[in-house]
């Protein structure tokens, strides 16, 4: 069977939603594989710290779906 590698997602790591008007930075806060195999991160935004997405890695490194955040350090 086809298997996608893992991408290179850490804890911390920021990402914004592609098309989000507003630009909301969403955090990784857990990472995890359940049973069915396909990895997982927990996220949380950090606008609002009640509101939080859980997001399989690889629609979170799909370009299509969210793309990574730049830290304001490095602007």
């Amino acid at each position: 069977m086809f298997r996608r590698k893992n991408p290179s997602i850490q804890l911390g790591d920021q990402f914004i939603k592609a098309g989000d008007p507003h630009g909301k930075v969403w955090v990784v806060v857990r990472l995890w594989t359940p049973g069915d195999g396909i990895p997982h991160a927990r996220m949380k935004s950090t606008g609002h710290q009640c509101e939080s997405r859980v997001i399989s890695l690889s629609a979170l490194t799909d370009p299509h779906f969210f793309k990574p955040a730049v830290p304001a350090a490095a602007e």
